[in-house]
């Protein structure tokens, strides 16, 4: 192609639209993954520690009560590349493998490519108040950004936590901003969703309680979240029952 560049003629060879399209994908590529080395460069660990690292769908012991969360998690994954947003909530009670579900689609997903950020809610909340510290090497904005541009960000154990003025409006910045991106969030919770939305519908503002007759955040949540309970009793609990029993008979004989 000959141009005219200050009066002087050049020819230049310009790129078909095929070379164009492969150059933009490899410009996509590079900057997603500058972005996923910044992400895993804030939240360098998760909060999942020794027993949840491990996690996976193979070594999940199925019981009764678990079908339907088991299943769902495993769809969640293998359909997660045409997630429009859309998250899950495991709730029930402690021990019933709700953590052992979403630590497994993290590790799942991770393997996959995908950056996951899992925090446990109260972890997370002290590191952000940390942030408040002069002499913190992270700010508050670091771990904001990560956790809104995360492919899937797990919060487990919401609901366990205080809820203060503060702890209300840190949740709905990350929920809200997530729902805007529509990037999805999974959840697990010891408390029912209508648990949750009387523990969000009232908190702490200074000296005066608020109290919501609709929370903001548990609209954003109920909009993009699909919740599954888990009815299977404690594995902890019948653990520790397994071995007492041990015990006993070893004690008799």
């Amino acid at each position: 192609m000959e141009v005219e560049v200050l009066g002087v003629k050049r020819v230049v060879q310009p790129n078909c639209s095929c070379e164009f399209e492969i150059f933009k994908k490899r410009l996509k590529e590079s900057e997603r993954q500058m972005e996923r080395r910044r992400i895993f460069s804030i939240f360098r660990s998760s909060s999942m520690g020794e027993r949840l690292e491990n996690s996976t769908f193979e070594n999940f012991i199925k019981r009764e009560g678990t079908e339907t969360a088991f299943s769902q998690a495993k769809r969640f994954v293998e359909e997660f590349e045409n997630n429009d947003g859309i998250g899950l909530m495991f709730f029930g009670p402690p021990g019933s493998g709700k953590s052992h579900l979403a630590a497994a689609i993290t590790n799942e997903l991770l393997a996959r490519d995908k950056t996951v950020v899992f925090q446990a809610v109260p972890d997370l909340l002290e590191r952000i108040r940390s942030t408040f510290n002069r002499h913190s090497s992270e700010s508050e904005q670091e771990i904001m950004w990560a956790l809104n541009e995360c492919d899937l960000l797990v919060l487990d154990d919401i609901g366990s936590e205080k809820v203060t003025g503060w702890v209300y409006e840190v949740f709905f910045r990350i929920v809200d901003g997530r729902y805007r991106k529509k990037k999805p969030i999974v959840y697990t919770s010891n408390l029912t969703p209508k648990e949750l939305e009387l523990r969000f519908s009232e908190f702490e503002d200074g000296d005066r309680i608020e109290i919501q007759q609709t929370p903001r955040i548990l609209d954003r949540i109920t909009e993009t979240t699909d919740f599954i309970k888990v009815t299977a009793s404690s594995y902890r609990k019948e653990i520790a029952r397994k071995r007492i029993e041990a015990r006993r008979k070893e004690s008799v004989g």
